[in-house]
Formats: C-alpha cells, sequence, structure tokens
C-alpha cells in the first residue's frame, strides 16, 4: 500500500505487518522497531511510554468521536492514555491509548462486573465503531486483542488505531470518510474481565508515536449519532480476513485489567 512507507518504514510489508502487530497487541510503549519479528514474551528495556508530542491545535481536517451518541448519552474516556496494565510476570505497562464508553445512569440494566459494565461505566451490545476521520483502510484483521483496524488518513501523516471489535465492517484499502462504521464494539479476548470497549490510538507519524488525545476529543472532536444496531451487517472483508489469517499470526502477551469497583 502506498501509505505504509511513512508509517512504519521500508521492509516487506509482511514483516512490517508482523512488527506492527506484535508492538500493537501487547499495547506496550513502542520505541525503536525490533529487527525482526521477535517473541513478545521478551519485553522491551525500557517501560516509558510513547513520546507524546505537544499539540499545538485541533488536528487537520475533520475529526469525529469513534463511538456514536447513543440514547442521547455521548460517548466518553473511560480509562486514559497514561492508565496501567499489568502483565502475568508482574511487570506494570502504559496503556497507551483510550477506552472509549458510555457513563453509567440510575437504571441501567447491566450489573458492575458483567461484560457490558463497571460501576461507572457501560457498553451495550451491538454498537459501532466510527472512523475517526477522512482515510484509507491500512489494515484490518482479527487479533488476539479482537478485531484491528488501522486507517491512513495521508496526506496528513497520522493514522488511527481500533481494537476489540467482535466484528470488522470495512477490508484494506478501502477508502472511508469520517463517521464510517468500521466495526462492532467488543472485548479484549485476553482480558479475563470480558469487559466491552473501544480501545483506540491516534499516531503522529507511525506507531512508536502515539499520543494522548483525549484533550483534543473533548474540546474539537464531532459528536455523531449511534448508527443503530450493527449485529445483522455482514463484515464484507470476511473472506479476506480469513485469507490474511496466517500473514497476521503473531505471539502475544496478555494483560490483566484492574478489578472493577462495585
Amino acid at each position: 500500500m502506498s501509505q505504509l512507507p511513512w508509517i512504519l518504514g521500508t521492509g516487506a510489508a509482511a514483516a512490517a505487518i508482523g512488527v506492527y502487530l506484535w508492538r500493537r497487541d501487547r499495547d506496550a510503549p513502542a520505541t525503536k522497531p525490533p529487527a525482526t519479528d521477535a517473541p513478545a514474551t521478551k519485553p522491551p528495556a525500557t517501560d516509558a511510554p510513547a513520546t507524546k508530542p505537544p499539540s499545538t491545535g485541533p488536528l487537520p481536517g475533520r475529526w469525529v468521536w469513534p463511538v456514536g451518541v447513543w440514547r442521547d448519552r455521548r460517548p466518553e474516556i473511560s480509562d486514559g492514555f497514561d492508565g496501567r496494565r499489568r502483565l502475568p510476570s508482574g511487570q506494570v505497562i502504559p496503556h497507551g491509548g483510550v477506552d472509549v464508553m458510555y457513563r453509567r445512569k440510575p437504571g441501567d440494566a447491566w450489573p458492575a462486573g458483567t461484560p457490558n459494565g463497571t460501576r461507572g461505566w457501560v457498553m451495550p451490545d451491538h454498537r459501532a465503531v466510527l472512523a475517526a476521520s477522512d482515510g484509507v483502510v491500512w489494515s484490518a484483521a482479527n487479533t488476539a486483542r479482537g478485531g484491528t483496524v488501522v486507517i491512513d488518513h495521508a496526506p496528513r501523516k497520522l493514522a488511527t488505531y481500533y481494537t476489540h471489535m467482535s466484528a470488522l465492517l470495512v477490508a484494506p484499502k478501502q477508502a472511508i470518510r469520517a463517521g464510517t462504521p468500521i466495526g462492532v464494539i467488543g472485548a479484549d479476548p485476553l482480558d479475563g474481565q470480558h469487559l466491552m470497549h473501544l480501545h483506540f490510538e491516534v499516531w503522529r507519524g507511525g506507531a512508536a508515536d502515539r499520543f494522548d488525545p483525549q484533550r483534543l476529543m473533548e474540546t474539537s472532536w464531532e459528536y455523531l449519532p449511534d448508527p443503530g444496531d450493527v449485529a445483522s451487517r455482514d463484515a464484507r472483508n470476511g473472506t479476506q480476513r480469513q485469507r490474511d489469517r496466517s500473514s497476521y499470526t503473531v505471539s502475544v502477551t496478555s494483560h490483566q485489567r484492574r478489578p472493577p469497583r462495585r
């Protein structure tokens, strides 16, 4: 794909995709790209978070929240960029992205500790993930962290990353507009709580340059209506996902979410 070099540098596309998924699946800080697809069981030498370049203003182009307004309830960030995750080894790593859910209200049907909710947040079934800006789908595949999509927003050197989806609604190389449904919100298969939410990242230049988008999202991004129940929509790239699956298979390390406060 023409946008691949600026996201991950030169080299064989398959190797680059493997490196990218290895990094994303671990939700670990990105520093320098490894020379090979080293197993994820060998953590990087440092736990320092990825560089967060300062923002001088809104990002160029139109930007929308990646989850729609549901029953007059706006999506919010339930866990921020500087949150922490614990590996089975006990190592604590940075979150590196933001989680998007809806704030709990009195009368919500989902008890805390279920896949649909915690003490403060809820996520109904079958909600859509929306493209945050115009772009081209660079990758869309099932991974160990659930359905995962990366959108290239060229010629702006920006990309967005979405994961924990239960179904994908787009295919690689597909041109999309801001607000296009790209998948169905699900849960991280490696999360013992199986909490349904969207994990979302913004990259300025590449995966190593992810930064905290919360201030921009809350001050300058549009809210769009939730497009409705997307459970019955066909994943148009289903055949493509099965065909690509072997080239996207890499070792991953699971993390443990902090138990919800009840």
